[in-house]
């Protein structure tokens, strides 16, 4: 009778253990299906709470950001629809008349006078420059007053002193020819002359006059005023 007590007793322990498990899955369904049941829902998870996520920071003012692939970057110059700057407005070209150069004297007054008496508004203006030019000079003197007397009986000269050595300066000439020809009487008296070469500042005049839209324009006038006997050149101003 033991041996069948023995062999039995474990039957009621896995009746049991079916039991519990059938309870269990039962209870994973409901609470599958239907949520927890309301003695457990305070020991279930609480929901999760909303947390806001900042955003990603963009691109700082004033800079620029790359395209990605496959996006169009910024409009380039000179590709359409790229703004254009404005053409530049052409300055209209503008031309007058220049006759010149002129020493100081009276041939620049007279052709100033005659052509304010056709009617031209003129502009005189003055050109510095250096030149070269030629000096006749009477040499070979033992004072002062023996150079004075020379200049009177030449009939010109300025006495001049060049290392206490005085001289007669009988003129400057703008060429070696015209010195030498100046010279030749003087010599021809019995005086010593000396011939010398000389760089000084030249002062020249010139006159700007007339206004004229175009270049033909200013040639035919320019061609009208040379059968007058008034030469002159067409210029550029601005």
């Amino acid at each position: 009778m033991r041996w069948l007590i023995s062999r039995y007793t474990h039957v009621p322990l896995a009746a049991a253990s079916v039991v519990v498990l059938v309870a269990v899955l039962g209870w994973l369904l409901v609470d599958r299906l239907v949520g927890p049941w309301p003695r457990w829902r305070g020991l279930a998870t609480p929901p999760p709470s909303v947390v806001a996520i900042p955003a990603a920071p963009g691109p700082a003012a004033g800079t620029e950001r790359a395209p990605g692939p496959g996006q169009p970057g910024p409009p380039t110059a000179g590709a359409p629809g790229a703004p254009r700057a404005p053409a530049p407005v052409p300055v209209p070209e503008r031309y007058a008349l220049e006759s010149g150069p002129f020493p100081p004297g009276e041939a620049v007054d007279r052709l100033e006078a005659e052509l304010n008496r056709l009617g031209h508004a003129t502009v005189r203006f003055r050109k510095e420059d250096t030149t070269r030019f030629f000096v006749v000079t009477a040499t070979g003197f033992g004072s002062a007053d023996e150079a004075r007397q020379a200049a009177r009986e030449i009939g010109r000269g300025t006495v001049v002193e060049e290392g206490g050595i005085p001289e007669v300066v009988l003129g400057r000439h703008p060429s070696l020819a015209a010195a030498v020809a100046a010279a030749r009487p003087v010599r021809a008296r019995g005086f010593e002359v000396r011939v010398s070469e000389a760089v000084g500042p030249s002062g020249q005049y010139h006159i700007r006059y007339g206004q004229f839209a175009r270049r033909a324009d200013a040639q035919a006038y320019r061609e009208s005023l040379a059968r007058r006997g008034i030469v002159s050149r067409v210029v550029k101003v601005r």
